[in-house]
């Protein structure tokens, strides 16, 4: 959908409905020319039926853009059938506080899920029975640094070289 899809609806403000809503999973959201207000970003929202409830995805500004923002819907809401997206001009500051909230933890908790595997599979060899507690912390170590790498950088793994 373009911009012209988008509605005002005050000032600073827009949205529009989206169709389809089930087969969507990301929103792709790119400034098409610079932002005129200074110190700003454009907040995107997204919300189901009744539509009072907007969850914010991400922003982009005159630094970044254009992002990809995939979309989660609370599980206490479930699938909606049908999705607005909304589109706030906000001061940075509350953007940066608005994007340390997200919850970020779907690599996380991918790395979890990850190492609890590799746990449980070398659980089943005799060298965990006479080194266990070192290899545990030696494990949660490496689980510190990756959730320190996450929230630092959600994309960490698809930038190395």
């Amino acid at each position: 959908m373009y911009s012209d899809a988008f509605a005002q609806i005050e000032a600073g403000k827009w949205s529009c409905d989206i169709q389809n809503v089930e087969q969507i999973r990301d929103v792709v959201v790119f400034l098409t020319q610079p932002l005129q207000v200074a110190g700003a970003g454009l907040s995107c929202y997204i919300t189901g039926p009744p539509f009072e409830r907007y969850h914010f995805l991400g922003a982009v500004d005159n630094d970044v853009p254009s992002a990809v923002f995939r979309v989660r819907w609370p599980k206490e809401e479930g699938a909606p059938t049908a999705a607005r997206l909304g589109l706030s001009l906000e001061p940075m500051e509350q953007v940066a506080v608005q994007k340390a909230s997200l919850p970020g933890t779907e690599l996380v908790d991918f790395g979890k899920q990850v190492a609890k595997d590799l746990w449980n599979y070398l659980a089943s060899f005799e060298v965990m029975h006479q080194h266990g507690q070192f290899l545990l912390n030696l494990f949660d170590k490496w689980m510190q640094r990756f959730e320190e790498r996450c929230k630092r950088d959600p994309f960490w793994w698809v930038n190395r070289e």
